[in-house]
């Protein structure tokens, strides 16, 4: 019988060819030019892991997901591939969402876009949502946020433009609809009139197609060297994977009991910021002053079929707690910092302590923030110390409110 490393990468047969979820982020000959062999497949849909993990492939990168009219890939199918034993990369667009979302469970997120879903400085899906055709090689035909963001910033910091013209521009692409966000719209919906060189200089800013590259790259030196992969307790870290199969915990709906764990998943909902991306509210207080009563929150998000991917992340969330406490892991200052700016980001005030002293004015309010930012801390020094040891970058990045607000 063959030998199998722990990571799941068989080293004494030849493995199968790496998997790329690919689609308006990159042309796939910059793919293949560092991924000769790798399978090419449209943006991921529900399912394609499943498939492709069932027919032995070893490694995925993902770069684009479909969404809209159809069911995008889960964070729960992402986790049970790398329970498995597969390699998930993730960048770009839909790949570097799902690896902020499943980053504790050991899916590699490379790239700038993927580092700032990480760190909370972006969270919502319009900003890396591109309109493209549907048949390959699917050119996108509207400009993603994030690049608009970066474009400007470089424009800026050469000079090009000043402060006042990139805000205008960057609110008037966030006003527009993922379908309608092109750069001459842009220009005239901030009545902005630009010379031929800067609009050229802005056109060419592609963040989204570098950081494919970037994790092209990373996914070509996994392949060829065995210390690039994670080690086997990595992927087992929470327990994703017991004997048999067996998937434990609240991950699945029809597995959960609801009476249990309501209260505690709505109120991470308000805690965490993600009411305000679901049910367009802020935090009130623990349970009383929550805009919209428990229940009714439950079923709204029940209805816009989020559900799931929040349960997977309130247990994910649950599980890296556990985890941090067995190991008797503390947060360090840096930690600490990080996760008050990133909670102050997620509620779109300036500081933490704008954020604590914001309305509604409530001691309780102020004491749960303080509990939560902690568990927030705790895991980032988690995935610091076993899952990113090398990633030490963000604790000396600059600040980008001005145009990641």
């Amino acid at each position: 019988m063959a030998k199998r490393k722990a990571s799941g990468v068989n080293m004494h047969t030849k493995a199968m060819p790496p998997v790329v979820f690919l689609g308006p982020s990159a042309p796939a000959p910059d793919i293949l030019a560092i991924l000769p062999d790798a399978t090419i497949r449209p943006p991921a849909r529900r399912g394609d892991l499943y498939a492709y993990r069932i027919l032995k492939h070893e490694i995925f990168l993902i770069l684009d997901g479909a969404f809209g009219g159809v069911l995008a890939i889960s964070p729960r199918e992402v986790v049970d591939i790398v329970a498995d034993g597969a390699v998930v990369v993730g960048a770009s667009s839909m790949g570097a969402l799902r690896a902020a979302d499943c980053s504790p469970a050991g899916v590699h997120g490379v790239g700038v876009i993927s580092r700032l879903f990480r760190t909370r400085r972006i969270s919502s899906e319009d900003e890396v949502a591109v309109q493209y055709h549907e048949e390959q090689p699917f050119p996108p035909l509207t400009e993603p946020l994030i690049n608009v963001r970066f474009a400007l910033r470089r424009a800026y910091r050469k000079g090009l433009i000043a402060t006042s013209e990139a805000e205008k521009m960057i609110a008037a692409a966030r006003s527009l609809h993922f379908t309608q966000r092109s750069w001459s719209r842009i220009f005239k919906e901030a009545e902005c009139h630009l010379s031929l060189e800067i609009i050229n200089f802005l056109r060419d800013v592609d963040v989204k197609r570098a950081d494919a590259v970037r994790a092209a790259r990373h996914v070509a030196r996994i392949c060829s060297s065995t210390s690039s992969l994670p080690s086997s307790s990595a992927f087992h870290l929470f327990g994703l994977l017991d004997d048999g199969r067996e998937r434990r915990g609240i991950d699945l709906i029809e597995d959960a009991n609801r009476q249990q764990i309501e209260t505690e998943f709505v109120e991470w909902l308000w805690l965490s910021g993600r009411a305000r991306k679901l049910l367009g509210e802020d935090i009130g207080g623990p349970q009383k002053g929550l805009p919209t009563p428990l229940s009714a929150a439950w079923n709204i998000i029940d209805a816009s079929g989020e559900l799931e991917a929040e349960l997977m992340r309130f247990d994910v969330f649950k599980r890296a707690i556990a985890e941090a406490k067995r190991c008797r892991l503390r947060p360090d200052p840096g930690d600490i910092r990080e996760a008050e700016e990133q909670l102050a980001g997620v509620y779109g005030v300036g500081s933490w302590k704008e954020l604590l002293t914001g309305e509604p004015r409530d001691a309780d309010r102020s004491r749960r923030l303080k509990e939560h930012r902690n568990q927030v801390a705790t895991i980032k020094c988690l995935r610091r110390r076993f899952l990113f040891p090398s990633d030490q970058s963000d604790r000396s990045r600059e600040d980008l409110r001005w145009h990641f607000g």
